[in-house]
């Protein structure tokens, strides 16, 4: 059986555009012979959907769309797999869609529903396409372990997007280095994985869609970060030729990083109704960065630079540097092709009714910046990107707040220190930045400029910015990133951050300035997420005044282990109200039977014990004989006159307190 896969970008949740663009996917498969099609997860609702899954008018065009779909697959005899986000009992659920015969199918709802209250309820679904035995999965390393004996084929549709920190998300590219081979080798089924390629909201896919034998062995694999159709014939237990293959893709950190920054940014112009982004250029790195990534996502004659003078400069270095920030935005545009705007400076502490200080003045003239990027955003029709990084993000976000900082922030899920690593690699293949821009001196350059920002807006006792700032301006500019995506990223706890045992007051500072950034940071650019922790992932409550200080040597206290102190008193206590009912109950017997406390006390010992069992035993059997006894006697005497025979269950007459039971 022929199956195809259909790599394709569509703007997310545009019904009609989709159905048409898998239609035509499928008239193209067809073509080939193909049997089945499956399309990506993300499409009609991305993966983080919403409660737009909730709205039931949604939910009708979607079926509506899919029912038109399905009568194009019947009428080429096609089997179509569509994958969707869908409402189940108000929790949303991975859907796939059997499109077959005209009808639209939900698989997994369908056999959960059949499967009610057994053990296999969410077990992948699996099902017979011409004698194929196919099961569909959402997270194929879990479920391939649950496949029943002789299923051929399982069908991975990706959902989980692209982290830079877990090379899985790649799909092909992660064959290399061992990732799927041996689980599916050890169950001997073909592999076929949908992986999507585009951004969707925040979440982007790399794409590299392929096909893995019953050996696993890749043996067909569409490209990475474009568009593809690819198809494979499934035949378990045959040795099936390899496509021809380009060299297999290998998992290269910054290359991937850059490739889905610039997925982004082109998906979220499109998704925006334009074709143009202007971004402000300041003369640092992160800016000329996010413009050459704008360039490469659209190409330069359709990326515009905007270059804002500064006024307030007063002192011979201040109009060097003024002189010098010029220069490298103006070769950073005859570098990438890109026109530069320019504005006149304007002075906008003019505008203000008092004495304004050096650092309010920054701001006002962060904002007038701002309005600037607006404006031209809004005559030329274009989107106004930001490039503020993650770093930013979680220091000096109450900076950023306030005044128009950008649409989109595409490396806002990139800490600064990463930036040079990012803008080496975009240099290899070709000098688009000023070299004295990829340097360590750029990124602590940088550095200063966001911990000044991030003091600007500490409002407490006098003296505490400048300690905030010696202790901030000793760090490296990786320790800060190092700690920050500690905390944030992996969700270490103040114990767990290397810095911590040689700095702590440095590191409870930068947790606490994360912390307090909280609320403003959710009035930035949105930003893609490429990490393993987004601030949009991660988001705390934006009141919250608790910042982790360190326990101070102390023991950590958790849940479970109160739980299990209340288990272990629970069991003291049982022990020991057994023993108080024991002694009651000893203590009555003695008092029957006029056996004294100290005979008590034997009587419990284990010698007392021993002895009383042997003496329990012997009592028995005597017992037992005298009962014997007086049966035999009470027989051989015969019955008296006139007196009734004795009934069977009831007490002799000569011995009241016993029974014959």
């Amino acid at each position: 059986m022929l199956v195809a896969l259909a790599q394709i970008d569509m703007q997310l949740g545009d019904i009609e555009g989709i159905c048409a663009r898998i239609a035509n996917q499928a008239e193209l498969a067809h073509e080939q012979g193909a049997r089945v099609l499956c399309t990506p997860a993300p499409l009609f609702t991305g993966v983080l959907p919403g409660t737009i899954i909730d709205n039931a008018n949604f939910e009708h065009d979607l079926i509506e769309g899919l029912k038109e779909l399905a009568e194009a697959f019947a009428r080429m005899d096609m089997v179509g797999l569509v994958p969707a986000v869908v409402s189940c009992e108000g929790a949303p659920l991975f859907e796939v869609f059997m499109l077959k015969e005209g009808r639209v199918i939900p698989v997994r709802s369908l056999l959960a529903r059949r499967r009610q209250m057994t053990d296999e309820l969410w077990a992948p679904p699996v099902f017979d396409v011409d004698g194929t035995r196919v099961a569909v999965s959402f997270d194929v390393l879990r479920d391939i372990e649950l496949l029943p004996a002789g299923c051929d084929l399982i069908i991975f549709f990706q959902a989980n997007a692209f982290d830079a920190t877990n090379e899985a998300s790649c799909a092909v590219a992660a064959v290399a280095d061992g990732y799927f081979t041996r689980e599916v080798a050890a169950k001997s089924v073909w592999l076929a994985c949908m992986a999507p390629v585009g951004a969707f909201d925040e979440a982007v896919f790399t794409g590299g869609s392929f096909f893995m034998d019953d050996c696993g062995r890749v043996v067909s694999a569409a490209p990475c970060f474009e568009d593809a159709l690819i198809v494979q014939d499934i035949r378990r237990g045959v040795a099936m030729p390899a496509h021809e293959l380009p060299p297999r893709p290998h998992f290269q950190r910054e290359e991937w990083l850059w490739e889905a920054l610039r997925l982004y940014v082109r998906d979220s112009v499109a998704a925006r109704g334009a074709t143009r982004a202007v971004l402000a250029l300041t003369g640092d790195l992160p800016s000329s960065l996010a413009a050459a990534l704008c360039v490469d996502a659209l190409g330069p004659r359709r990326v515009l630079g905007l270059f804002v003078e500064r006024e307030r400069v007063f002192t011979p270095a201040q109009e060097e540097a003024e002189r010098t920030r010029a220069e490298l935005v103006r070769t950073l545009c005859r570098n990438l092709g890109i026109r530069l705007i320019e504005r006149a400076a304007t002075d906008p502490v003019r505008w203000m009714e008092r004495d304004v200080a050096a650092a309010d003045a920054a701001r006002l003239e962060a904002r007038l910046e701002g309005v600037y990027l607006d404006d031209v955003a809004r005559e030329l029709g274009a989107v106004a990107v930001s490039s503020l990084t993650k770093t930013d993000a979680a220091l000096a976000a109450p900076a950023m707040t306030g005044g128009f900082a950008g649409q989109i922030a595409p490396l806002g899920d990139v800490y600064l220190t990463e930036t040079e690593f990012l803008a080496r690699m975009r240099c290899r293949a070709g000098a688009a930045l000023p070299a004295s821009l990829v340097t360590l001196n750029a990124v602590e350059d940088r550095m200063q400029a966001v911990i000044a920002a991030s003091i600007a807006h500490v409002r407490t006792q006098e003296g505490y910015a400048e300690r905030i700032a010696k202790l901030l301006l000793a760090l490296e500019p990786s320790q800060i990133d190092g700690v920050l995506e500690a905390y944030v990223d992996r969700g270490a706890v103040f114990e767990d951050i290397p810095l911590a045992s040689t700095n702590p007051e440095a590191v409870a500072l930068i947790m606490m300035l994360a912390r307090r950034a909280e609320a403003d940071r959710r009035m930035l650019p949105p930003a893609p997420v490429v990490s393993g922790g987004s601030f949009m992932e991660r988001a705390w409550p934006a009141m919250l005044a608790w910042s982790d200080m360190g326990r101070h040597g102390a023991e950590r206290n958790t849940c479970s282990a109160l739980v299990q102190t209340e288990l272990e008193r629970f069991a003291v206590e049982g022990a020991e109200h057994s023993e108080l009912v024991r002694n009651e109950v000893m203590g009555l017997i003695g008092n029957l039977l006029g056996i004294t406390p100290e005979q008590m006390e034997e009587l419990r010992s284990e010698e007392g014990q021993r002895r009383l069992r042997e003496n329990f035993e012997h009592f028995e059997n005597q017992v037992q004989e005298a009962i014997s006894g007086m049966l035999e006697a009470g027989a051989s005497e015969g019955s008296v006159p006139g007196e009734r025979p004795h009934r069977p269950g009831t007490p002799h007459h000569g011995f009241p307190f016993f029974s014959p039971n």
